[in-house]
């Protein structure tokens, strides 16, 4: 069987169905997708709000909750604990299929009428400020971070401690303003840091000690911009680059980004791996355009973020922890043969849901919990669930709807609260023509915060200010826990939100898709997360691992 080549209907661009997903997709009756890869990721992640939380009320006990929903949001929202405990059964709001519409239409019918989660934090302490996460204690706005304490304005960081304005970093313990960076101790303003303490900006380096402005160095100790230093000059340099202030941490950054230009870049990091494409891939196989991928993991394609026993699935986001048979599903984990679905939890058999857990067999179900026959939240026999489902499916071919993700426009979100954002950015304008929500924050003009420059000269008095982010106009929050650490660190008080520290951060990452371009050494074709505009040098693996290592 070749290979399928297609056209995406939204924005011309080519892609290819290969042999292997033609047979995933026959396990699920899906027709071929007419979306390239990467519009695909967008409707998905224009359903997952992680990082935005508001106050409301909840709507069966009506106590204060924090929430993924605003306020202005017509929906029921429950408290965490009232949404799982036995009170009330989505099967209660279930509805009959009208033939007549529209499956979307009469799911999201559904959708306005369902309780919802006002946000997943589960088995936290001091934690109320978090989402999508389990197991933090004292931590304020982590997302997606699970195990952590003392920890703040921090995405996907697990086992940490005394954290901030970090993504995806793990097992680390005070560490600021850092991306993608693993069993660190008191580091900064770096990338890709591994094992290293006691360092500033650093990018691609491993076992580093007392380091600043270095890139790619192994097991290396008082170097500064790759220069080695005695122990007692390096001190003196670091000491009078002022990185207690604002103007010398920014002094710092620039010189630091056109120091990187100098060294060559890795054109994708694909380790310990098998047949794999894509980047950010470890202990995988078989894994095809593919990117954060942690194995074990096997047999992918079109992968956003997943792993950890992900095995045969495909064009999905955020999915893994020993599931299976997977195929266009958002925030899924533990389950097998689920597709088009968001949040379905240790489920087997779900098709186009939202938030179901420990369930089988459901289809078009919204929050329910231990459920079986289902569609839209009826409860029916066995027999005549596969007999209307088998009708339902026919009904969505004829409409066009079946083998579709979610429309973006039936979002619980607007855009602008989403993920997509995030990797696919677009202007109000932009978000509204295509029939988008947008969400208007509250913003104020923008105005310096009159702030002394160093942390040393910053009272307590900051804490009942309300500051304004330089960038954006967000107003923002200076609180305690954050205030001790960046005196204990000798970090300058951030001009900006965190929101617009966090979508900095997002930014600076390789995006989730491939260019081909040339080794800049070799001249090799190579297949990399550098568009080829961009200004690095980009090597493959074996000129890049000949000269850095």
């Amino acid at each position: 069987m070749p290979d399928i080549h297609l056209t995406c209907r939204l924005t011309g661009k080519p892609f290819t169905v290969s042999e292997w997903e033609q047979e995933h997709l026959k396990k699920f009756d899906a027709p071929l997708p007419d979306l390239c890869p990467e519009e695909r990721h967008r409707k998905r992640l224009s359903h997952r709000n992680e990082r935005r939380l508001y106050k409301r009320n909840c709507s069966m006990t009506g106590e204060p909750v924090i929430s993924v929903f605003s306020p202005d949001k017509d929906l029921l929202v429950y408290r965490t604990e009232a949404w799982r405990g036995d009170a009330w059964d989505g099967r209660d709001y279930g509805i009959d299929y009208d033939f007549s519409k529209p499956f979307f239409e009469q799911f999201a019918a559904l959708q306005r009428m369902v309780p919802h989660m006002a946000l997943l934090n589960v088995n936290g302490e001091n934690s109320e400020y978090c989402n999508i996460t389990t197991g933090n204690k004292n931590c304020y706005l982590v997302f997606g971070g699970d195990f952590c304490e003392d920890c703040r304005y921090s995405v996907f960081s697990m086992h940490c401690r005394d954290v901030s304005d970090v993504y995806w970093v793990n097992g680390s313990e005070l560490v600021y303003d850092t991306l993608d960076s693993e069993n660190c101790y008191n580091i900064r303003y770096s990338q890709k840091a591994f094992g290293c303490r006691d360092s500033s900006f650093l990018f691609e380096c491993r076992n580093c000690e007392n380091c600043f402005g270095c890139v790619g160095l192994v097991g290396k100790k008082y170097h500064i911009f790759n220069k080695p230093y005695p122990p007692e000059e390096y001190k003196e340099k670091i000491k009078a680059m002022r990185l207690d202030t604002w103007s010398g941490v920014e002094n710092m950054r620039k010189e630091f980004t056109e120091f990187k230009l100098q060294f060559p870049h890795r054109y994708v990091k694909i380790i310990n791996s098998e047949h794999c494409t894509g980047d950010d891939i470890s202990g995988a196989k078989n894994c095809e355009n593919c990117f954060g991928i942690y194995g074990p993991a096997e047999d992918l394609k079109d992968i956003f973020l997943g792993g950890w026993g992900l095995n045969d699935s495909a064009s999905s986001d955020h999915i893994g922890h020993k599931a299976e048979l997977f195929y266009e599903m958002l925030g899924s984990i533990d389950g097998s043969h689920c597709a088009f679905c968001t949040f379905s939890w240790s489920s087997q058999d779900t098709f186009y849901c939202n938030f179901v857990l420990n369930s089988h067999d459901l289809f078009g179900c919204s929050n329910l919990k231990r459920a079986e026959y289902c569609i839209l939240n009826k409860q029916y026999s066995k027999e005549d669930y596969f007999a209307l489902r088998g009708r339902i499916v026919e009904h969505m071919k004829s409409t066009g709807e079946w083998g579709q993700f979610f429309p973006a426009k039936n979002s619980l979100f607007a855009y602008n609260e989403t993920v997509a954002q995030d990797y696919f950015p677009l202007t109000k304008e932009a978000a509204l023509a295509q029939g988008l929500r947008w969400f208007d924050e509250e913003k104020r003009a923008l105005t310096p915060n009159d702030l002394p420059d160093s942390i040393h000269d910053i009272t307590d008095e900051i804490l009942s200010k309300t500051l304004v982010c330089e960038k954006t106009g967000r107003p923002y929050k200076i609180i305690p826990s954050e205030l001790k650490l960046y005196r204990q660190m000798e970090i300058p008080i951030p001009r900006y939100a965190p929101e617009t520290r966090n979508e900095i951060r997002i930014a600076s990452r390789n995006p989730i898709q491939t260019w081909t371009r040339q080794c800049a050494k070799c001249a090799k074709p190579i297949e990399t997360t550098y568009a080829p505009d961009r200004p690095e040098k980009v090597y493959c693996e074996a000129c890049y691992l000949a000269e850095i290592y």
